[in-house]
């Protein structure tokens, strides 16, 4: 478990254990997902971000899309 303080203009530091574990680099693309009470943060590959979000028009339409493809329920063609 680690622990990371907001700032006054809402930035976290990611601490270097979960940096570690999620093989998190400088510039890396963070994923902030609500799941009931929980916010899960996920590492998002940027090839597999630009492919999902060209494949949709509309900005509302991406998200619902985006995380399915990341937690792998929709089969790749």
């Amino acid at each position: 478990m680690a622990v990371s303080k907001v700032t006054r203009n809402y930035q976290v530091t990611v601490p270097r254990e979960i940096r570690e574990l999620a093989n998190i680099s400088v510039g890396d693309t963070l994923l902030f997902v609500k799941e009931g009470d929980e916010v899960i943060v996920r590492r998002i590959d940027k090839d597999l971000l630009n492919k999902a979000f060209g494949l949709w028009k509309r900005a509302e339409e991406k998200t619902p899309l985006v995380n399915r493809l990341l937690r792998g329920e929709l089969k790749k063609r």
